[in-house]
């Protein structure tokens, strides 16, 4: 997905010159055709993020559309002020886009682990979260979003699933439904990839939107919930991920009906101290395939 931001964002400068792109001293060699092509919105602050996320803002204030970019424990979790009154709380609309969360970096230990982003971000008004699966959902999640003047997240991960979905902000995708199905799975990001060609009877929901639901999804999920086991997966924290946010809008409907059962897999409240890859985190955590 990383490479894809090179040719969104490239879409996105040529199309509007209030475009601006903002670096933490990252992805130079992939990025290295925009900043020549526009040298003069095109800016490397080096590793200072929270002045890269507060001189964000300041161009904002001034009718810019900043894209930041780096890596997510230091542009969420070193930064987290800055988002929260610099960005949140004046409403402005800066795009940050992070690279190596959850444990994409895995191989550097925990100073590069952030599986809390979107739990830490969630708790913060006006700002939209997304965790696109793979580029295509990306690319058109950031298009369709762009210019609507709100500070947005986007989480990209180095896995990538292979299916062509047409996604849309603020809305889930039903891709499995069956009367007879006992079973609602719900999951996010590259996870699709475990369940899409899995022969099972089960209903299949799919949320790249992490923040605000619509009422027609959140009547749909309720909808494939109801007197079902429900089971979350999601490669982020499970204290205020994925899980947290269904289940809040389960419990607005809790008059009408409610699952049979409801379990949250992801990431426990715990430090991951332990080096090795990705998947080995995941088959350690029980998110992979198998």
């Amino acid at each position: 997905m990383r490479k894809q931001l090179k040719h969104t964002v490239d879409y996105l400068m040529k199309k509007d010159d209030r475009a601006v792109m903002l670096i933490g001293d990252i992805s130079h060699y992939l990025l290295s055709d925009i900043q020549n092509k526009h040298p003069d919105r095109f800016y490397n602050l080096g590793i200072c993020e929270q002045s890269l996320l507060s001189l964000s803002a300041g161009l904002a204030s001034r009718g810019k559309i900043p894209i930041v970019h780096t890596i997510a424990p230091f542009c969420v979790e070193r930064a987290f002020e800055q988002i929260k009154i610099d960005l949140c709380y004046q409403n402005l609309e800066v795009i940050i886009v992070s690279v190596g969360g959850s444990f994409d970096y895995a191989s550097l230990g925990c100073t590069h682990h952030c599986y809390e982003d979107i739990a830490i971000l969630r708790a913060i008004p006006n700002i939209e979260i997304y965790l696109p699966g793979n580029a295509n959902e990306f690319d058109n999640l950031l298009k369709e979003t762009y210019g609507n003047g709100k500070p947005k997240y986007f989480k990209l991960t180095a896995d990538q699933h292979s299916q062509d979905l047409y996604v849309k902000s603020n809305e889930v995708s039903i891709l499995k439904t069956s009367q007879n199905a006992n079973v609602t799975v719900i999951t996010t990001g590259h996870l699709l990839e475990n369940f899409v060609n899995e022969d099972v009877n089960i209903n299949l929901i799919y949320c790249p939107t992490m923040s605000t639901i619509s009422d027609k999804s959140k009547k749909e999920i309720f909808s494939m919930c109801n007197n079902k086991h429900v089971l979350v997966f999601e490669e982020n924290s499970i204290i205020g991920g994925l899980g947290d946010m269904v289940f809040n809008i389960l419990s607005d409907f809790s008059k009408k009906g409610f699952p049979k059962s409801f379990q949250k897999h992801g990431i426990p409240r715990k430090f991951l101290r332990s080096y090795g890859t990705a998947a080995e985190h995941r088959k350690f955590l029980n998110l992979d395939k198998t």
